[in-house]
């Protein structure tokens, strides 16, 4: 019974423990639509087409960790099209698209083990990558990079 017990208090100490490690590795936050605030920056002009709208976000990324903390601050452009192959992008659906597109990338930036300079360049290219992916990207022809367009209302988060 004495060897039973101490056995099932291993196993609890080490269930505990790799939960405790997973925890870690979570990431917290979401980052709400609003804060991609789309301005106009070429208007469309029917029958030649164009327009593009632009939101600007600097986000924080940060992840707390003895062993590989980070912190980081990024500058966002994120830049979509007014009109695409799927018919017109709304700013409410570019917001919400956007919004995810940033949670998953910083979610996968921040299980990465690289160094806080390289943090924002991967953010961006995850997040170009997951809203433009072939077959399920949400907005066709958009575009994420650092700030690029001037006068446009820049946000915050968090």
């Amino acid at each position: 019974m004495n060897s039973r017990l101490r056995v099932t208090v291993r196993g609890m100490g080490l269930s505990l423990t790799l939960l405790g490690a997973a925890l870690l590795a979570c990431v917290g936050g979401h980052i709400p639509p609003s804060t991609f605030q789309f301005q106009n920056v070429v208007p469309y002009s029917p029958p030649q087409g164009g327009g593009w709208k632009v939101a600007q976000v600097v986000i924080l990324l940060s992840r707390i960790s003895s062993a590989f903390p980070l912190t980081a601050t990024c500058d966002i452009e994120v830049g979509v099209p007014e009109k695409n192959v799927n018919g017109w992008v709304l700013d409410e659906f570019a917001q919400i698209e956007a919004a995810k597109a940033a949670d998953k990338a910083a979610r996968i930036v921040l299980r990465e083990k690289i160094p806080t300079a390289l943090a924002c360049q991967q953010f961006r290219e995850h997040m170009q990558r997951i809203l433009t992916e072939k077959d399920i990207g949400p907005i066709p022809g958009a575009k994420v990079s650092g700030f690029k367009e001037v006068g446009v209302p820049r946000m915050t988060f968090p």
